[in-house]
């Protein structure tokens, strides 16, 4: 099957090798042959759309039958090999993902010991939804809008702001930031209905402003799975209005994402699926819209393997590293996430999207 990306209606602009010299395809027209004889695409089917492009018979021929015996051809092959070998990988892994009782969605977990959760989920890669995480925390009963503006009303807070135009915002967050008083942002969360134009985000670290040095006091680390820490990058914070969005993305490292006040929605997907890594930008971002995909964009997301939960306040969800997630807002919502956990956590060389 020829790629999509195959323009029927291109016209054929052959070039001179040399002053007098025979004609022949242009760099883009080989670099299309190349992959198509990659893909296994039957020659006659190449020949057949270089001819209905324009491109002499005899001079197709030629160009085909040069590329297909050329040596990079051949190493080009052999990584074409190994690639297909990991798309095969991939397609196994979804299959055998659908055997489960309810493939869709993610398991929750109370009381599980530091050991178990680390052989079920941290280091098999599974998400999970720890419904007792934070139990212990004084801001599962404290934090709101209303105790935020109350407590900490008069410090002055970075948020993310005329998100509606700005593509990616969240991969901008620099040039979206704005700085306003938490507690009118408070006020402005509180009225805003749903919209994402304006959203305090994990980038706008709050834990560095003047006068939220107590913010954090608090929270506690959820059971052992963590070390106590606070700051310094351990913990992040989002608050915003109904309908905020964090785009599809990964994360470099194992998150626990807890839900303190209202709900989200959040959309998981595994990180074999390779055909995210199409479309990506900023090394982590998917470009595709994990509710409302461009199927002709990526036809194989219908097929993608995901999970879908929603979070309620007092749970925690394990994002573990490497897996696609897409986070929307249901109500007014408070979110933290850690990743101090206590076994290893540093993945920070995790960027397939940037491989070229």
């Amino acid at each position: 099957m020829l790629p999509r990306s195959v323009a029927r209606g291109r016209r054929f602009r052959g070039r001179v090798a040399r002053v007098g010299g025979p004609a022949s395809l242009s760099d883009e027209w080989r670099a299309w042959v190349a992959e198509n004889l990659l893909r296994d695409t039957p020659p006659r089917e190449i020949l057949e759309i270089l001819q209905q492009a324009g491109v002499p018979r005899a001079l197709a021929i030629r160009e085909i039958e040069a590329i297909r015996r050329s040596p990079l051809l051949q190493g080009a092959r052999r990584v074409a090999r190994l690639t297909r070998a990991h798309e095969l990988v991939a397609r196994l892994a979804r299959e055998v993902d659908k055997l489960g009782r309810a493939p869709g969605s993610v398991a929750r977990a109370s009381g599980a010991s530091h050991e178990e959760f680390l052989d079920r989920y941290y280091a098999a890669s599974v998400p999970v939804v720890l419904t007792d995480a934070m139990q212990p925390w004084p801001a599962l009963a404290r934090w709101s809008p209303a105790y935020l503006k109350e407590r900490f009303g008069d410090a002055l807070v970075e948020i993310t702001s005329d998100r509606d135009k700005d593509p990616h915002p969240d991969a901008h967050f620099v040039a979206c930031s704005t700085t306003t008083r938490f507690g009118d942002f408070c006020d402005r969360v509180a009225g805003a209905g749903s919209t994402n134009d304006f959203y305090l985000v994990a980038n706008n670290r709050v834990w560095t402003r003047p006068g939220l040095e107590t913010l954090f006091e608090d929270v506690r680390a959820p059971h052992a799975y963590l070390d106590d820490k606070r700051g310094g990058g351990w913990t992040s914070m989002w608050f915003g209005p109904a309908g905020t969005v964090t785009p599809l993305h990964h994360d470099t490292a194992n998150v626990l994402f807890c839900q303190v006040f209202g709900r989200k929605r959040v959309l998981l997907f595994p990180p074999f699926e390779l055909a995210l890594f199409r479309h990506t930008h900023h090394g982590v971002y998917s470009d595709i819209d994990a509710e409302e995909p461009d199927l002709d964009k990526l036809p194989e997301f219908a097929e993608m393997a995901r999970k879908e939960v929603v979070l309620s306040p007092g749970e925690a969800l394990f994002i573990p590293v490497g897996w696609w997630h897409h986070v929307r807002a249901m109500d007014v919502s408070i979110s933290l996430a850690f990743t101090n956990f206590r076994a290893k956590n540093d993945f920070q060389w995790y960027f397939p999207g940037r491989v070229r």
